[in-house]
């Protein structure tokens, strides 16, 4: 749909007139939706005084911006690449009122309201002392095949705001940050890139947060860049991202503007392959507005990963649940599906689960805590797709997924299940099944400690890998001194070279035994201080 030059000009003037922190807190009101395949009606979260509008086909954008406004509606923002704009209704207009006097104007062919969409949040868990979701995954494995620098790769984090002052951030942020009206979609820049609350930073610390630099946390890919999509407004959440007397909330339109940003960067010098992340949700399925920015950035090749949601619920939320979005579960430390992820048979075909409870991650301020949720389960699994790409640049996006399919660990049910998908993603054989064109190793027939010489000062942590036909919940690793006397009973896999009381251990050969629910496993390693 194109725009007469004068209404062009005007919105180009305004777009640059926007300050960069433009944001009116998103208003919603409650509008009844009735499902033709459960016969039921619910009640779904909307933007008061929004709704979504496609034009028939041939109507010139004059025409259908006279039609409404004959009728007392005004066009806000035009998403021509998805042949569908964001409509004011006239005040004090409810949305459903709204809608289907838009569905009854000639020039339109179809009206829907603009649905909300909240960050995927849980409250955080104490701090752990290290990453254990690192070695859990074995990523420490995976570094030795890739660390994310052979080619260029961007995760889009269409969420809060990424903290643009955070020194393991700031570093890694690449092309324009930019700001989407939560109602409208209309966009400014927002460079450097702010946060409205701390979701944003945290989701993108767990991807990528600068590595290997002797400070602070290591995202699960080194080298992939990060690019900040803002479509949460400043006055509208707090620092933790939860209501401050508004909603902490977004649009449809917003998410769609933003990742319609997404489509035009993939491929170019400046950002390479592009994946989105979505650490957001709403219940209900995919509405088509939403899924036509899902299709159009599928066909373009980027890869789309969102959180499965955090209410224990026996559905995936949206935009998790449209076609062409690889939904992403929390397991919890032992490898067990975290209480509160989202079960679904879609999870069968496309879905995943990663580490999603206490992940350390960095923070608002410069700081880092400790955050839970499938909101920091589906950025982990964003980060081993760029690990992947970056090691095969000429995959396309189906081969970078069936990578992370197939060398999944098949937890719960054997083969893939409504409460892990296709598995708990795997680091190190991801990279093996990339590189190599197997997952086969070592530690398939035995247990296995790496990196072997272990050296705390540089290295931080051990990870221990167990049996492939061993994989299962209740892991526990016990570390043996040579002469057979008990170091440390861990529920991770993942030492740091301290005993019981915390203390540093000498070096030496050390011994380990691996439990799981299935059978036990043994192994050794040097340390070496």
């Amino acid at each position: 749909m194109k725009f007469p030059h004068s209404a062009a000009a005007c919105l180009i003037f305004l777009l640059v007139l926007m300050p960069a922190g433009r944001a009116f807190a998103l208003k919603i009101e409650r509008f009844a939706h009735f499902s033709p395949a459960s016969g039921k009606t619910s009640s779904l979260e909307v933007a008061a005084g929004s709704a979504i509008v496609r034009f028939k086909t041939g109507v010139s954008s004059a025409a259908a911006t006279a039609s409404l406004a004959a009728a007392g509606f005004t066009v806000d923002n035009y998403l021509e690449s998805f042949g569908w704009a964001a409509v004011r209704l006239p005040a004090g207009m409810s949305v459903a009122g709204g809608v289907d006097l838009l569905k009854n104007i000639a020039a339109v062919e179809s009206a829907e309201p603009n649905r909300v969409f909240r960050p995927s949040r849980t409250p955080n868990d104490p701090l752990l002392s290290s990453q254990y979701a690192l070695a859990q995954v074995q990523a420490f494995g995976a570094w030795e095949y890739e660390t994310g620098f052979s080619s260029r790769v961007t995760v889009a984090i269409i969420d809060t705001g990424i903290d643009g002052s955070h020194p393991e951030l700031s570093v890694k942020l690449t092309g324009t940050s930019r700001a989407f009206d939560p109602v409208s979609g209309a966009a400014s820049n927002n460079q450097p890139p702010t946060p409205a609350c701390n979701h944003a930073t945290r989701a993108a610390g767990v991807a990528a947060a600068a590595s290997d630099n002797s400070a602070g946390v290591a995202g699960i890919s080194w080298g992939a860049k990060l690019l900040s999509l803002k479509i949460f407004s400043d006055s509208d959440c707090n620092d933790d991202c939860s209501d401050s007397g508004s909603s902490c909330a977004t649009s449809e339109t917003s998410i769609a503007a933003a990742v319609n940003d997404a489509i035009s960067l993939h491929n170019t010098a400046g950002a390479g392959k592009v994946i989105i992340n979505m650490s957001l949700g709403d219940t209900g399925g995919c509405s088509g507005p939403l899924q036509t920015a899902v299709d159009a950035a599928t066909a373009a090749g980027l890869m789309l990963f969102a959180a499965s949601g955090n209410d224990g619920a026996p559905f995936i939320d949206s935009p998790a649940n449209c076609a062409g979005v690889i939904a992403v579960g929390a397991t919890d430390l032992q490898d067990n599906l975290a209480s509160f992820s989202n079960r679904d048979t879609l999870m069968v075909t496309k879905g995943l689960t990663a580490p999603g409870v206490s992940l350390y991650t960095t923070t608002m301020g410069g700081g880092y805590a400790s955050a839970s949720g499938t909101s920091f389960s589906s950025p982990l699994a964003a980060g081993l797709a760029a690990l992947v790409w970056s090691a095969k640049p000429a995959f396309t996006a189906v081969q970078v997924l069936d990578t992370m399919k197939n060398s999944a660990d098949d937890l719960g049910s054997p083969g893939p299940d409504r409460d892990f998908g296709g598995g708990r993603i795997n680091a190190l054989k991801a990279m093996r099944l990339a590189v190599n064109g197997s997952v086969n190793f070592a530690g398939t027939n035995k247990a296995v400690a790496y990196p072997n010489p272990f050296r705390p000062k540089t290295q931080r942590l051990v990870s221990f890998t167990i049996p492939e036909d061993m994989t299962a919940p209740n892991v526990e690793v016990k570390v043996y001194t040579s002469e057979g006397e008990l170091v440390k009973k861990l529920e991770v896999l993942a030492w740091d070279g301290k005993n019981a009381a915390g203390s540093a251990v000498a070096s030496g050969v050390y011994l380990f035994r691996v439990r799981t629910d299935k059978d036990a496993a043994v192994g050794k390693f040097a340390l070496i201080r």
